[in-house]
């Protein structure tokens, strides 16, 4: 157990390791998929339908006695707008339509009001407004049939009162009615109905769905940090046991057998993967509950398949490091192949992209590598559906483990050569030969 103890004092010497890919590197791929759980957690669950109010201006250049008129559009359109104010020039208003300022602008042309009457009074064709839409959306279209609705109700109320009254249309009469329209619509309930949203009886199941897939997600987003992690980390603890010559001759020095002080160094490994394992499922768990998603769709049979999926993954993470320490390269080419392997993983796993959408030379390259199975194994544990499905489970474990098992016996295989070979021959010195 001292080949053990020594190996975790080592491990933990290695601090800016472990801070680097166990803290820095899971927090910012963990933070990635933030935003999709908040877009989960962000489904409108509310009771009530409450529309987007689109922008519009109201640009006045008719003035004088037809104010009441832009007036009463104003208030007409303020019950589903917002309005802005945009300028009155003809540069001001190319600077908001080219900017995209408001989503609707009207202009009142000049003499508007007097037209409009006029055209009532001789049965001519009606002047029109000037309105430039959005092109950026569909909201300003919305809002154009809002002022095309009060000009329809000003032009009835204004003919109506005509009828009553005998007299022809005026200017005064179109404020009048314009006026009337608003004071017709103001407090009545019928005129501005809320839309109510019935329950859904399957609304807490979507909810729990949504959390399922929370996880999910989170899981397969540890693929790329927990390799990296771990074939960094046991590759350079593991590298410095047999990382000099001095170091090595004391190891083939020592009475204990190679191959149980390399268990013990494995072992080591092993258990600080288990425990990052046991972190990144905390992260798993806590994010989503972070969200406000609730974690009860997770099935608890799903939830351990996910846990010994995590493990034996890090195991076999901890196993390509077990192999490149037995080759003893330095610090700077483990992390280069920690990164390049972990991005392999990261593009060709699924993990990142959609498999739909990935070519088909990705996914072959995906299957040589135990991040493809592991994924497909998260996915068998913890479907959208909800089911766990064992037997799709199982195969993919079982060639994760087999990978791990490949790398050992490399790492083995790497060793023994090394051990036939060993590079243990002090400097050569200068010797005066006697004469």
């Amino acid at each position: 157990m001292s080949t053990f103890r020594t190996c975790w004092r080592v491990l933990f010497a290695q601090r800016t390791m472990i801070l680097v890919y166990i803290v820095y590197l899971s927090l910012m791929m963990f933070g990635l998929s933030w935003s999709i759980i908040q877009n989960l957690s962000n489904t409108d669950n509310s009771t009530t339908y409450e529309t987007l109010r689109p922008e519009v201006a109201v640009v006045d250049r008719n003035g004088g006695v037809g104010s009441g008129f832009s007036d009463s559009l104003r208030k007409f359109l303020s019950k589903d707008c917002d309005l802005v104010d945009v300028g009155t020039t003809s540069q001001d208003l190319q600077t908001a339509a080219a900017s995209n300022y408001a989503d609707l602008i009207v202009i009142i042309p000049e003499h508007y009001v007097d037209d409009l009457a006029a055209a009532f009074t001789s049965d001519s064709a009606v002047p029109e407004l000037q309105m430039v839409t959005s092109f950026t959306g569909a909201h300003g279209s919305l809002a154009k049939l809002q002022v095309e609705d009060f000009l329809n109700l000003t032009r009835m109320t204004a003919l109506a009162d005509a009828a009553s009254s005998g007299s022809s249309v005026s200017v005064a009469s179109l404020n009048a009615a314009a006026g009337s329209v608003i004071a017709d619509l103001t407090g009545n309930a019928d005129a501005y109905p809320q839309i109510a949203i019935a329950e859904d009886p399957a609304g807490t199941d979507d909810r729990e769905a949504n959390g399922r897939y929370a996880f999910q997600t989170m899981m397969d987003m540890g693929a790329y940090p927990m390799v990296a992690a771990m074939f960094t980390i046991t590759a350079m603890t593991m590298g410095s046991f047999s990382g000099g010559a001095r170091v090595r001759r004391r190891m083939y020095a020592s009475p204990q057998r190679t191959g149980s002080m390399l268990f013990q160094q494995f072992a080591c490994c092993g258990l600080f993967g288990v425990l990052v394992s046991l972190f990144y499922l905390a992260l798993a768990l806590a994010l989503p509950v972070a969200a406000g998603l609730p974690i009860t769709g997770v099935d608890p049979r799903g939830f351990l398949l996910c846990a010994l999926t995590m493990v034996a993954y890090s195991l076999t993470a901890a196993a390509s490091g077990f192999m490149v320490s037995m080759i003893a390269v330095n610090s700077a080419a483990i992390n280069a192949i920690a990164n390049v392997y972990g991005l392999v993983i990261m593009f060709t796993s699924g993990m990142a992209f959609p498999v739909d959408l990935m070519p088909k030379v990705m996914i072959v390259i995906g299957k040589c590598t135990p991040g493809w199975w592991f994924c497909r194994s998260i996915s068998a544990a913890m479907n959208s559906e909800g089911t766990v499905s064992v037997s799709n489970w199982f195969p993919g474990i079982a060639l994760v483990l087999l990978f791990g098992v490949a790398f050992i016996a490399l790492g083995l295989a790497l060793s023994q050569m090394r051990r036939l070979r060993p590079n243990l021959a002090a400097p050569a010195s200068t010797q005066l030969a006697e004469v």
